[in-house]
């Protein structure tokens, strides 16, 4: 080193410099899922130039109880983490995610922006953790770790791209550190390998969360979109139900809805969602159509009911044809087809039967075998709005011995009473917004005229005319076997207040209480607050059952008698009108459903909803003008108030479930941050 000369030659001559060995690099890294639980004891390998040009052996070992890897004596070169894909995916199946997520918007079909890209700051605990204690923050899916596809069971079709959410790189080429990052300790967050489910309650007794996502699926139904668009069912449950970064919605036409879900193992997915379509069968006929999808939990089946948007001749055939009929499918039924008589006694709608009729014979392997058999290891949910509520509970009722879960919405009359009676054994929860049209219709009446019987096909629409005359002239006619209301009822109900103030004293005006009567009338107004109700009846009996925290809801007063009398069983407590038809739309029921569902998670938010606030008002209006209003006016809508409050046990199941209580705060925040 003391020889300071120096020269330059043809012949490249070099001297001997003396140093001393090459300095070596470490990483760390540590692995936990979104809960901050390490993923302890899981193999690994790393790799660098070194490692492929044969200098050093590849890196390999085994997490520690605190999910870290140190590599050592590593030169200065990019390092690349793999993972073996089977024990990492058994174990991330089995992890939980974390209730508050980042919800990136979904790019619209002009955006080229990526559907899924990096997690964006500021939703994580892990995150701000490893930030505060110096350490470098990831944010990975499995497909950023493992070295090739797990196998999945049920298997992912061979030919399809492996979810883009959960594998990112189809080239499986690991993390990779570049060397500017080494001796440091990079903490990587890596998303579980789920799914998402909707939350769906196998009970007997009312819940927020059966109505609310079952509403859902009722829209969902109404979708003509193709396969792989966004609102068609296939894409919900086939794509949004595998994409974590966002809670699946449902489109609406401008609105986008989204669900209550929870996440489980990437192995208990939604699996193929079937659409059927009379309307688009090998041989046409009619217009019935409806979806089913099920998961390893449950089986759905949802029903399209009259599509107001391209209103046409089969819908109104359906819809319109009254006359009521035995429901014996089996004299109909192909071979093929094991049907079975729908009740021993009654009757039902004729329309409503033939539709049903269409789609079971059309689709005989579907009602016969496929979906039967589904329900053998699952819970059955079947749900459907206005004509889809009414296929859906014939649908329930062969399949009652399977304990199906019924939810319907706007549903017209489809059973006769009779027949009604002998359709116990499953759960059916019908909702009714106030005045709603459809569910008045067919008319509370017997409609079986000697016109449907006298002249054969055309006694059908002369039938029809006669009983619709007939119940137009009186509210009900009360002879024989009339259309009723099966199910359980949960309603919207728009209360009113009045107060009475004494009118003008002119003789003209004398009561008519008697000759002792004062000369004055009495004049009654209406106040200004009239909020919608939720009132479900059947919630009164399950809260004499329980005690705790919910036993403040019950209502003494509230007794049987008194039930049969504001809500007579068969029967709606209001009727509906023509001028009610603007109640029907499935967009007005969610929009009442979703705002109990919010109070309930909530309620004592700030700011309170709209809704919320109305009734604070009616609450104070009662409390001002009580003096003054119709007593049995007075009596009512207290009660109802209360039977409003009670709705807060039909939550119930779902903070008890298993993610129940994440899956509604990720509702809440979602649904809030729409609102804003």
């Amino acid at each position: 080193m003391k020889d300071r000369k120096h020269q330059t030659d043809i012949f490249c001559t070099y001297k001997p410099v003396a140093i001393g060995p090459q300095k070596t690099h470490w990483v760390e890294f540590q692995l936990v899922d979104e809960l901050g639980e390490p993923l302890a004891d899981l193999p690994w390998r790393a790799t660098n130039q070194a490692v492929r040009d044969g200098c050093v052996a590849e890196y390999s070992g085994s997490t520690d109880a605190q999910g870290v890897i140190r590599v050592e004596d590593l030169y200065p070169l990019d390092l690349t983490l793999l993972m073996p894909a089977a024990p990492l995916a058994e174990v991330l199946q089995q992890r939980r995610l974390r209730a508050v997520r980042p919800e990136p918007e979904r790019p619209g079909a002009s955006d080229s922006k990526p559907l899924y890209g990096k997690q964006r700051p500021g939703f994580s605990p892990v995150e701000k953790q490893a930030l505060e204690q110096g350490h470098a923050y990831h944010y990975l899916r499995i497909g950023q770790l493992c070295d090739e596809l797990p196998v999945f069971n049920p298997p992912w079709p061979e030919l399809d791209t492996p979810p883009a959410y959960h594998f990112p790189d189809a080239e499986f080429s690991g993390f990779t550190v570049q060397y500017e990052a080494l001796n440091c300790r990079h903490v990587l967050e890596v998303c579980p390998l789920r799914a998402w489910s909707l939350v769906l309650h196998d009970e007997q007794k009312y819940s927020l969360a059966n109505a609310y996502n079952l509403g859902l699926m009722s829209i969902l139904s109404y979708s003509n979109k193709s396969k792989n668009v966004f609102g068609s069912p296939e894409e919900f449950f086939e794509q949004q139900c595998i994409d974590l970064s966002r809670t699946p919605r449902v489109w609406d036409g401008g609105k986008n809805w989204p669900c209550l879900v929870t996440d489980l193992p990437f192995d208990d997915r939604y699996e193929t969602c079937v659409v059927l379509n009379t309307a688009k069968a090998a041989v046409p006929k009619g217009d019935t159509q409806l979806f089913y999808v099920r998961n390893a939990t449950h089986i759905l089946v949802a029903w399209r009911g009259t599509d107001f948007d391209r209103l046409h001749a089969p819908d109104l055939i359906t819809d319109l044809t009254f006359r009521p009929v035995p429901p014996e499918l089996k004299l109909n039924c192909a071979p093929s087809v094991p049907c079975t008589d729908l009740a021993v006694e009654g009757r039902v709608h004729l329309g409503f039967r033939e539709a049903f009729k269409v789609a079971e014979t059309l689709y005989d392997r579907h009602f016969s075998e496929f979906i039967p058999e589904d329900t053998l290891v699952r819970k059955l949910f079947i749900c459907g709005h206005s004509l889809g509520g009414a296929l859906g509970l014939i649908h329930a009722a062969t399949l009652k011995d399977k304990g199906p879960v019924l939810y319907t919405y706007g549903m017209p009359r489809t059973f006769t009473i009779e027949a009604i009676q002998g359709l116990s054994g499953f759960a059916h929860f019908r909702h009714v917004h106030d005045t709603d049209t459809i569910p008045s219709v067919p008319p509370e009446a017997d409609l079986d005229n000697h016109l449907y019987r006298l002249y054969g096909p055309l006694g059908t629409t002369l039938g029809f005319a006669w009983s619709m005359g007939q119940a137009l002239a009186t509210n009900v006619i009360e002879f024989g076997d009339s259309y009723g209301h099966h199910g359980e009822l949960a309603m919207f109900y728009r209360v009113e207040q009045h107060i009475q103030s004494r009118g003008s004293s002119y003789p003209a005006y004398r009561s008519k209480d008697g000759l002792g009567a004062p000369y004055y009338n009495t004049i009654k107004t209406r106040l200004r607050a009239r909020p919608n109700l939720y009132l479900v009846p059947s919630i009164n009996a399950t809260l004499s059952e329980q005690c705790g925290k919910l036993q403040h809801l019950f209502i003494s007063s509230l007794d049987k008698k008194t039930l049969e009398r504001i809500f007579p069983r068969y029967k709606n407590p209001k009727p509906g009108g023509l001028l009610g038809i603007g109640n029907h739309m499935m967009g007005e029921y969610m929009a009442h459903i979703t705002n109990r569902l919010l109070t309930a998670i909530e309620p004592d938010r700030k700011p309170p909803l709209d809704a919320q606030d109305e009734i604070k008002r009616f609450a104070e209006q009662m409390t001002k003008h009580g003096g003054t209003s119709p007593k049995d006016e007075y009596e009512r809508n207290d009660l109802f108030l209360k039977m409003h409050q009670q709705i807060d046990a039909a939550l119930e199941a779902t903070v008890q479930a298993e993610g129940g209580v994440e899956a509604l705060q990720r509702l809440d925040l979602v649904a809030s941050a729409s609102r804003v």
